[in-house]
């Protein structure tokens, strides 16, 4: 019975006993009857009640109803990415008394989880993350947004891309209409360089996103399967690809997506070394950002990485840069950004010895431990190459085998 849920909320919010309650209209036995629904009430024990605790009920179950669909509207909201839409309903449900009950509680603090997400304030998340993850008796719904919070927060915030994939790979879609996270999946597989599952799960996501009519999210998947295509396809067609979105962003006023593909198509332009237009897509991208975004850490890597390899900015600059990069690496703690910065300012110091002493004892095995094959490929080559010069083979060789493991064929050749 819903009158008795929300007896017992108002009744334990306003730190009433349930003797203190029905004293002169019903015993505690019947209190705690009515609360678990277990016995029949009539309207007039209800008003007596109601008027004791200073509510109306018929009020308290509209309320009710109405929390029940702006929790549906905020989680739809938030999977389109509709921010107005998001922040207004966010304000309405902070009015509602109910939205503690135990009915509400958990939906809430996970959708809640979501916006902080969604809004770049993951790293507020860690102590609600702790909390969440020892709830017991969830909903089939529940058990499965809990794992694509908890997928989202180890690919945006701790960029654990390992522990991402692993709790998105849980989602029983059965308990979870949201193919939303068909998304995630391909951001997981695409930061861990599976480009061919990534690609696949981008474009699941793009058929849900064309289905509910979500056009901010439809240039984000296909923005995701454009950046599979680096390595088969030509540049000027992807970069002709990245500009139709731009320009697709620009005429719908998608900012954040424009930030996006100002990033992506800089690292096209950076690796096809045209450093030039990736130094200034770069800047584009971190000029659309708060400094606070956790994305704007890579556009300023990216930024260091262009002008450095274009070879007209001064040191002095770069270094100041590269001073900025660390401090908000560190006061984010962004591991990853405070081992590629510091990397960077051995390289521009000119401190080659401590740059690859660095890279090998700190860098390198970090970025093993975390999954990250883009860049376990690129400095596994990098040390092979450095040892080599050194004519120290016995090294040499430990980092010659996993590139030649990777291309190691099954062929049956005499």
């Amino acid at each position: 019975m819903l009158e008795g849920k929300i007896i017992k909320f108002y009744r334990e919010f306003q730190g009433l006993k349930q003797k203190e309650l029905g004293d002169g209209i019903c015993s505690s036995t019947h209190i705690s009857k009515i609360e678990r629904g277990l016995t029949e009430v009539s309207d007039e024990t209800i008003d007596f009640l109601c008027k004791r605790l200073g509510i109306e009920m018929e009020a308290e179950i509209k309320n009710y109803r109405e929390i029940e669909q702006l929790l549906k509207e905020w989680d739809n909201a938030i999977v389109k990415k509709l921010k107005p839409r998001v922040e207004s309903i966010k304000l309405q449900l902070q009015g509602f008394n109910l939205l503690h009950m135990q009915d509400f509680y958990r939906l809430y603090t996970l959708i809640l989880a979501r916006y902080y997400l969604y809004v770049g304030e993951g790293g507020t998340l860690d102590g609600l993350i702790e909390e969440m993850s020892i709830w017991t008796d969830l909903t089939p719904y529940e058990k499965n947004l809990l794992l694509h919070v908890r997928g989202v927060y180890h690919l945006s915030v701790k960029n654990n891309y390992v522990e991402a994939l692993a709790c998105l790979k849980e989602i029983n879609l059965e308990g979870y209409p949201n193919q939303e996270y068909y998304y995630d999946l391909a951001l997981a597989y695409h930061s861990l360089n599976s480009r061919v599952l990534a690609f696949f799960h981008a474009n699941k996501a793009l058929q849900y996103f064309t289905k509910i009519r979500s056009f901010s999210r439809i240039i984000e998947a296909e923005m995701l399967m454009v950046i599979q295509l680096e390595q088969s396809e030509d540049h000027p067609t992807l970069s002709k690809e990245y500009h139709r979105l731009i320009d697709m962003t620009e005429d719908y006023g998608l900012e954040h997506q424009k930030a996006m593909l100002y990033h992506n198509v800089a690292y096209l332009y950076l690796r096809n070394a045209d450093y030039l237009k990736a130094s200034e897509f770069y800047k584009k991208s971190m000029d659309a950002r708060e400094m606070s975004h956790p994305n704007y850490l890579s556009s300023l890597e990216g930024y260091v990485n262009a002008l450095t390899k274009e070879g007209k900015t001064s040191k002095e600059k770069l270094l100041l840069l590269v001073d900025q990069g660390l401090n908000l690496s560190q006061s984010s703690n962004a591991s990853i950004f405070i081992h590629i910065f510091k990397m960077h300012y051995y390289y521009l110091s000119n401190q080659s010895e401590k740059y690859y002493e660095y890279l090998e004892v700190e860098a390198f095995p970090y970025f093993k431990e975390k999954g990250y094959m883009l860049l376990v490929e690129h400095y596994t080559v990098v040390l092979f190459d450095y040892y080599m010069e050194k004519d120290d083979m016995e090294k040499a060789n430990r980092f010659a085998g996993p590139v030649i493991n990777k291309f190691r064929r099954n062929n049956q050749f005499v």
